[in-house]
């Protein structure tokens, strides 16, 4: 039986079964260009997923949050795991760690600072704030896709935190 994943139909609890079915990935990021590199790197890698590219940390919480046009949880589905940029005008990746760690029923979700920064201040402060992982981004196409294979084999082999029963951060 396929589970429901917009509301969990197998008890409430997605576990396991959704991440038999494949990673729902949530990429935060300003540069379309990254997003699209992403992209085509997790199909290369031949790893079954959903993928969400958004255009910014409002973006990103609004997709969290279930509003306006990602309240259709069938179409635009919780992720999983989060990557997220960190240098963006407006709310950073930083904001953006800070606004999870607050949503209590959100901020279980895995995030992944991907970022081009390798600044150590930067790494110290990602984790500080709550990051589960932080990975500068390769400069090769093929570097990409041995990362994001590696990122797909990793997180298919944990736990599923259980989601919000409502499919949304409030």
């Amino acid at each position: 039986q396929t589970p429901d994943w917009t509301m969990g139909s197998t008890g409430g609890r997605w576990g396991m079964e959704r991440f038999r079915q494949g990673l729902c990935v949530v990429m935060i990021d300003d540069a379309p260009e990254d997003i699209l590199l992403v992209r085509k790197a997790f199909e290369h890698s031949e790893v079954g997923l959903g993928f969400h590219g958004l255009a910014g940390v409002r973006e990103g919480i609004a997709y969290l949050a279930g509003e306006g046009e990602f309240a259709d949880r069938r179409k635009h589905p919780f992720p999983n795991v989060v990557l997220c940029d960190i240098k963006m005008p407006g709310m950073d990746g930083f904001d953006f760690l800070k606004w999870l760690r607050h949503h209590p029923e959100c901020r279980v979700i895995p995030t992944i600072m991907f970022s081009s920064s390798y600044l150590e201040s930067d790494v110290q402060r990602a984790y500080t704030l709550g990051c589960n992982a932080f990975v500068a981004k390769p400069p090769g196409f093929r570097d990409l896709v041995k990362l994001m294979r590696r990122i797909q084999d990793f997180w298919s082999a944990c736990e599923v935190p259980v989601p919000p029963p409502t499919g949304k951060c409030s």
